[in-house]
């Protein structure tokens, strides 16, 4: 179990101006100040990230749940429903891990008359800790929202059109928390609009992305390498762009990401993919496909013949894709994103051949530790009097088929040869989340 000091004060000290903070500190602060520890952030580091947090994210989580009864929004930041995931972030030349998390900011007023569709919180947050953050830079968001947020009236029509269960989050946003600054950045999913205006998907992004032009330079070239690749597949074959993400900041290196759902689901598949058809190349990538055929067999426990050829999700999962564009770039970069919650095996399982791939890569302390540090960064009980709401904790539970083996619930990410992301998500109920891939 991890000990930390900092977090005891500040829990100690803490006077929380509703019973919804109050939730929200114990069911995230603690992990999240537990992994800050554990990637060996120092005592003032930790100390000023959460007094932050404390003062612009518990009131972004918006209302705590309550047994029994149903939220006028529900996020769906997650397969679960949780509002936060944190995640941990690993590059093999780097000698630090770095803490991130990603929320749904969530108003109070969400999926009222007043903001149907959780359009606001977002804003107000990133607006309001402009200040705080002096690196923050919202050109870009507001560029993206413009496009791709919808009007308040339009939810009666959008209604109408809406299938079943379709989730309504419109954008979501993250933070790297760097040892020297923070780092804002947004995630817009366009879905109601297309649903909205019946203009298809792709064609709302491009137009998006082609108008966002920096003083660095534009994202045209880039894009175009993507629309070649889409467009050499029939068009009821060809990924689909699921969302847009941007960074919050005004540097040659600032990113429009595009993420694709994709049908790969072989090893095979996956190298084409990652090449987009054979569109990108070079030393970097060549290293990226190596490291990808390394970790593929170890993930999915692939043995024998033909591995390359085998299907490793059974029911039509494939695995996603972020499509990186940084401002005057002629290609883009990409990152594989594997569904590691449909892979077949307990967490135990995934936990272990992760270990055996971080040993693989030279990484022994990161092999031994893993487990343990997930273990004791999620161990966490949020108080359970009627006043928070419900009995909660994030602490060991089952719900699987597999409940016998699955004994520690979290969540896993890993971010190419070079670069992991381990994140661990914020509710009891979750196994496992995804993998990305890509060159550093």
């Amino acid at each position: 179990m991890v000990v930390e000091t900092v977090i005891d004060s500040l829990t100690e000290n803490a006077r929380f101006e509703n019973e919804d903070q109050k939730f929200w500190w114990y069911a995230t602060a603690i992990s999240l100040s537990r992994l800050l520890a554990v990637c060996k952030y120092n005592e003032e580091r930790r100390h000023q990230l959460l007094s932050w947090y404390r003062r612009f994210i518990l009131p972004a989580l918006g209302p705590r749940p309550i047994r029994g009864v149903k939220p006028n929004f529900e996020p769906c930041l997650v397969f679960d429903g949780s509002a936060c995931e944190l995640s941990m972030n690993w590059k093999e030349l780097d000698p630090h891990r770095t803490v991130r998390f990603t929320i749904e900011a969530t108003g109070s007023r969400a999926g009222t008359s007043a903001d149907p569709f959780n359009q606001d919180e977002t804003t107000a947050l990133l607006r309001s800790m402009s200040e705080a953050l002096p690196d923050l830079d919202l050109t870009q968001f507001e560029h993206f929202a413009a496009a791709f947020f919808l009007p308040g009236d339009a939810a009666d029509d959008l209604a109408a059109k809406l299938p079943a269960d379709t989730p309504l989050s419109q954008v979501w946003v993250a933070f790297d928390l760097l040892r020297d600054h923070v780092m804002a950045k947004v995630y817009f999913i366009p879905l109601l609009k297309w649903i909205h205006t019946g203009t298809p998907t792709r064609k709302l992004v491009r137009e998006a992305v082609v108008q966002c032009n920096s003083k660095f330079g534009g994202y045209d070239a880039s894009f175009a390498v993507l629309d070649s690749f889409l467009d050499s597949f029939p068009p009821s074959e060809a990924p689909h762009i699921e969302m847009v993400a941007i960074d919050c900041n005004d540097t040659p290196s600032s990113r429009v990401k595009i993420y694709l759902r994709t049908a790969v689901n072989t090893l095979t598949k996956a190298r084409e993919a990652y090449t987009l058809g054979g569109r990108l190349c070079g030393q970097d990538v060549a290293a990226a496909i190596e490291a990808l055929d390394e970790f593929w067999p170890i993930i999915f426990r692939l043995k024998g013949p033909n591995s390359e050829e085998k299907e490793v999700f059974e029911d039509g999962s494939g695995c996603g894709y972020a499509i990186e564009m940084k401002p005057g770039a002629a290609e883009p970069e990409v990152k594989i994103h594997i569904p590691v919650r449909k892979i077949d095996g307990s967490d135990k399982q995934i936990c272990e051949s992760l270990s055996a791939w971080f040993k693989k890569r030279g990484n022994m302390k990161l092999a031994t530790t893993y487990k343990e540090d997930l273990e004791g960064v999620l161990y966490v009980c949020v108080p359970s009097d009627e006043e928070i709401g419900a009995n909660w904790l994030t602490a060991p539970t089952t719900t699987s088929k597999q409940a016998k083996e699955r004994t520690h619930l979290f969540h896993l990410l890993i971010r190419n040869g070079l670069e992991f992301i381990c994140p661990c998500t914020t509710q009891p109920k979750s196994s496992v989340s995804m993998l990305r891939m890509t060159a550093g």
